[in-house]
């Protein structure tokens, strides 16, 4: 029998993009303090603790596969961009990105809590997304539509602020938040079902 997969992420764009596989899974949001890995400075590491965090608290309340996953946005400072909290946070990390090469870490850990110890595996998936020059009427006017509050760095593949991408080196679904390509293979070593039919939301 066929274990139930969690996905443990309250994102609507996650859940959209796991249903491209095939999957309907039940979402079950994290309880996972991120502010306890404050201490990691390295974008690599701290996404895939961040992912492993998620996925390890749903999987020790939750019998099955848990999918944890963290995107970072990284400056080319080294400098990691989370979810703004102000306009003036927003406004800033638009003007920073604009006109410039950064870089998307996207984390995907999966958890298997039907065996102890728990059965984990981990991808990190990698890409460089340029931006065009953002006239300061354009970035305002995104700003106040209010979506990137909700999103590290600011701002959207999947929404306006595609206008603003010159370039994009790398998977589009990883910058919007699920590598679907490395989630297929990890689910498929583990040998879960994809491309079932997925019942209508509607």
């Amino acid at each position: 029998m066929m274990p139930k997969i969690y996905l443990a992420s309250a994102s609507p764009r996650r859940r959209e993009l796991i249903r491209h596989l095939g999957i309907n899974p039940e979402i079950v949001v994290s309880n996972f303090d991120e502010a306890t890995l404050d201490h990691i400075k390295d974008p690599l590491v701290y996404v895939e603790a961040a992912a492993f965090g998620k996925a390890s608290a749903v999987a020790n309340l939750h019998q099955g596969i848990v999918i944890g996953v963290d995107t970072d946005v990284v400056c080319p400072d080294g400098h990691i961009l989370g979810k703004p909290e102000s306009v003036d946070a927003a406004v800033a990390m638009l003007r920073h990105l604009s006109g410039r090469t950064h870089t998307v870490h996207s984390a995907i850990v999966l958890v298997d809590s039907t065996v102890t110890p728990h059965r984990v595996n981990a991808e990190i998936t990698t890409t460089r997304v340029t931006f065009a020059d953002i006239p300061d009427d354009q970035l305002d006017a995104y700003v106040a539509t209010g979506s990137p509050f909700d999103k590290a760095g600011g701002y959207g593949m999947q929404d306006e602020a595609m206008a603003f991408v010159a370039s994009i080196d790398g998977d589009p679904s990883s910058v919007i938040g699920l590598p679907l390509v490395p989630l297929r293979q990890l689910l498929s070593i583990w040998n879960v079902t994809m491309f079932a039919e997925v019942p209508s939301t509607e």
